[in-house]
């Protein structure tokens, strides 16, 4: 693994919705952006300007007022993000879901993206004439992985997290895991269940992987994964069709695959 890490940005609306310059993306790239989410009231004002109808009132319905602000934020992020590379406004974007769930931009349809969050971060995917998917976990030493292994993952998965370095186990757990999210949502679909019959093959230096699909055989599309150096503490995946991109990071890192 790259010794360099993405870092997580904290969020700035410095413009407050008016256009930043764009920025050019082909379709052998795959950027990735990572922001905390937890923004202090002005900012959270701003972001409020940025979403759309449908967005407020799910941040409405959210009791929580972490988990609110947090949504807020995120989907802002992505907005400002997302208008960078569209030459428009983050308010004027039009963001529709297919019947899976999938986010998509209806007025720039080359432009494919996928966004993920989890305890306070969030990570954002941007692809060309692309699928692309981003997953994100946090480490959590008091959960019981190896019992979730045998639950609900392979034969061959339950071996690669009971393997070497017992510390480590909560770190592979969340390799094979954030590897299917982001497979399944570049596929355009959530996680489902069972989760058996597929395993996660590894490169050699463990930097990126494929899904294995029910004895070798392949049923999805040829997605492979590749893992994000991230913080400590946290396990990040992005996916994306075909072999041929490179992932290029927020803090100007570049790696190929």
């Amino acid at each position: 693994m790259n010794n360099a890490s993405l870092k997580f940005q904290r969020i700035i609306f410095e413009n407050r919705g008016k256009l930043k310059p764009l920025i050019e993306i082909v379709s052998e790239e795959v950027h990735v952006w990572g922001f905390l989410l937890d923004v202090d009231v002005t900012e959270l004002t701003h972001a409020a300007h940025y979403l759309s109808k449908d967005e407020q009132e799910r941040a409405n319905r959210l009791v929580s007022e972490r988990h609110r602000q947090q949504f807020m934020a995120a989907r802002a992020v992505l907005r400002e993000v997302l208008s960078r590379y569209c030459a428009q406004r983050p308010q004027e974007l039009a963001i529709q879901t297919t019947s899976d769930g999938k986010p998509f931009l209806t007025d720039s349809a080359a432009v494919r993206f996928n966004l993920t969050h989890s305890h306070g971060r969030t990570l954002i995917a941007i692809a060309k004439d692309r699928e692309v998917g981003i997953d994100l976990e946090k480490l959590r030493p008091e959960v019981d992985v190896v019992g979730l292994a045998k639950r609900f993952l392979s034969r061959q998965d339950q071996a690669f997290i009971e393997a070497g370095d017992p510390e480590r186990r909560h770190e592979r757990f969340l390799r094979v895991w954030v590897a299917r999210e982001a497979v399944f949502k570049a596929e355009g679909k959530g996680i489902t269940f069972p989760l058996h019959h597929d395993h996660l093959a590894l490169s050699r230096d463990e930097r990126e992987g494929r899904l294995i699909r029910s004895e070798g055989e392949s049923k999805g599309t040829n997605v492979p994964v590749r893992f994000l150096p991230l913080e400590p503490g946290w396990v990040g995946a992005v996916a994306a069709e075909g072999t041929n991109w490179a992932v290029i990071y927020l803090n100007g890192k570049r790696e190929r695959g």
